[in-house]
Parts: structure tokens; C-alpha cells; sequence
């Protein structure tokens, strides 16, 4: 959306995960306050204002360590205080409304799968040699693949 506003160019009549952040770029402030974390066709978190919500974890792509993991009850974070999302908010906090946070968290997520259609992803070549190398990972050898054998279903 960024792109088309600047250029004047038309957006498709699709509904879109984006907004323009042409107003941000120009010094204003951004026209969303919820931001969705998908892992592949997988809503792994969702931040609403200064609040985020893990509904899965998981190590890196292509080395998975830990494993994906499901958190009933969603781990619940305040990254304005806590920007390393090291210091999880439990439900008897007495800093925060945890159950109205969580609520309110949950139904975006809700909101927000139900107007998603899931599809194929565009970039579905992976190079384990270049994928989210880190100076301490041993850099496995190149070879292109398809990342996602069934890439409409859950990872």
C-alpha cells in the first residue's frame, strides 16, 4: 500500500494485510494499533498497542530447536517495559487487567483469522545456506527447495 499510494497506483480489490505508511514516512503517526505475526500459515502472536500475545513459540526456521509449541493460556507481554519479551505477565499480576488484555487479544486474533485466506506462499524457494544465518550457526550446505511441502497447512 506504501508503494501504490506514493506512485498513485491502484491497489487490487482484495482485501490487504497492509496499510500505507506514507502519513508515518512524513512524520505522522500510524493508522494501526494491532500488528499479526504469522510464521508461514501460522498465527504464532498478535501486539495490540503496548500488549503482544504468543499463541505459539518456535526456534528458528530451519532449525526448529525448540519445537513448535501451543501456550493455552497465550503468553502475554507488555513490550514497552519489557521489549525483549523476557518477563511474561501471569494471570495474577496486580500491574495489569490480565484477563481484559487477553480477551481483547484473543478476540483480534479471531477477528483477524476469520478474514484471512490462506494460500501459498509467493517466495517458496528456500537456501538453508543463506536462511537466517547467525555468525554462531554452522551454515548448512546450499540447495534450493520448496520450504513447504503442503503450504496451506499448519506448520
Amino acid at each position: 500500500p506504501t508503494l501504490a499510494e506514493i506512485s498513485g497506483a491502484k491497489l487490487p480489490t482484495a482485501t490487504l494485510d497492509g496499510v500505507s505508511l506514507l502519513p508515518l514516512l512524513k512524520g505522522g503517526s500510524s493508522q494501526r494499533d494491532s500488528l499479526y505475526h504469522w510464521r508461514g500459515n501460522k498465527l504464532m502472536a498478535v501486539r495490540h498497542k503496548q500488549f503482544k500475545a504468543h499463541f505459539y513459540t518456535e526456534g528458528e526456521y530451519e532449525w526448529n530447536t525448540p519445537a513448535l509449541k501451543q501456550h493455552t493460556p497465550p503468553i502475554l507481554f507488555d513490550i514497552a517495559q519489557d521489549p525483549a519479551e523476557r518477563f511474561p505477565i501471569g494471570p495474577k499480576s496486580t500491574k495489569y487487567h490480565y484477563t481484559e488484555i487477553l480477551t481483547t487479544l484473543e478476540q483480534l486474533a479471531k477477528e483477524h483469522l476469520a478474514s484471512v485466506t490462506l494460500a501459498a506462499p509467493q517466495m517458496n524457494v528456500c537456501d538453508k545456506s543463506v536462511a537466517l544465518w547467525k555468525p554462531d550457526l554452522k551454515v548448512p550446505p546450499s540447495k534450493n527447495y520448496s520450504c513447504c511441502q503442503d503450504p496451506c497447512s499448519s506448520w
